[in-house]
Formats: structure tokens, C-alpha cells, sequence
């Protein structure tokens, strides 16, 4: 699709979309990353609140020290098992659920195997390389997708 850039959304890549595609605006001016950093904060974890609309400026809520450690904790490129793995360019980073679930933004992806995240993104990812290689339909549509 003409003009389409991964990286202008907070969707999934590596980095993390985070705080570059969208910052979110709480109804009581604090700003975060995300919704579901919004949300994390709701259940007392702070860790992806940029700043507050009366105490910071814009560029400060564009570029606070917050975003560039999640920035640098969500490279797959350095991440165990994440490095090693053949989904790696298709893939991306979800530094909240990790965070939630793992109690970090990298997430241990040896937990359980792999964490629910990497499941997730891997049976997706089979499934569409599945639909790909052998449904001429899917696959057509698929493509014209991009």
C-alpha cells in the first residue's frame, strides 16, 4: 500500500511503537506510552508514564528518559532467544505485557518454553506463511494487501 510505514504506528515491531506512533492522554493530564501503559498504571505500575500536560512541555513528553530505556529493552536484535529466532524480521515487542506479565519490559521469552507473547506471534506467523505457500486465494489477497 502506497505511503504505509510499519513504524509511523505503535502496532508490533522492534523496537517497540511505543511513545513514537501515539502518546496517550489520560483524563487527569498524565501522559504515557501507550493505552495499555495507561492501563498498567492503573494497577499502581508507573513504568510507562512520560510526564503530565501542566508540568511538561511537549518536547519533554516527546523525549523523556522513559521511552528511550523501553526503546533500548524492546531490540529484539539483543534479546535471548529473540536473536536466535527465524521469525525475528516479521516479529516485534510488546514491553507492557511483559512488563505486566514478567515483571520487565524485555520479558524472559525462556519462561514456559516462550512467553505468551512469543506463542502468540509465532502461531500467527505460521499461520500466515502456511496461507502464503499453499492458498493461491489467500495468498493473493494477502499480497494485495501490501
Amino acid at each position: 500500500m502506497e505511503g504505509y510505514a510499519p513504524e509511523a504506528h505503535s502496532g508490533i515491531i522492534s523496537p517497540a511503537g511505543l511513545g513514537i506512533g501515539a502518546l496517550v492522554y489520560n483524563y487527569d493530564g498524565a501522559v504515557y506510552a501507550s493505552d495499555e501503559g495507561r492501563m498498567l498504571a492503573e494497577m499502581g505500575d508507573l513504568s510507562f508514564l512520560f510526564g503530565h500536560v501542566d508540568s511538561d512541555d511537549h518536547a519533554a513528553l516527546l523525549t523523556p528518559e522513559t521511552l528511550f530505556a523501553h526503546l533500548s529493552d524492546t531490540m529484539l536484535e539483543r534479546a535471548p532467544m529473540c536473536s536466535d529466532c527465524a521469525f525475528l524480521p516479521l516479529c516485534g515487542a510488546d514491553p507492557v505485557f511483559h512488563r505486566a506479565t514478567q515483571g520487565d519490559a524485555l520479558g524472559h521469552k525462556a519462561f514456559s518454553a516462550f512467553s505468551a507473547f512469543c506463542k502468540k506471534q509465532m502461531a500467527v506467523l505460521r499461520h500466515l506463511i502456511t496461507l502464503l505457500e499453499d492458498d493461491p486465494s489467500a495468498r493473493e489477497t494477502l499480497l494485495g494487501w501490501l
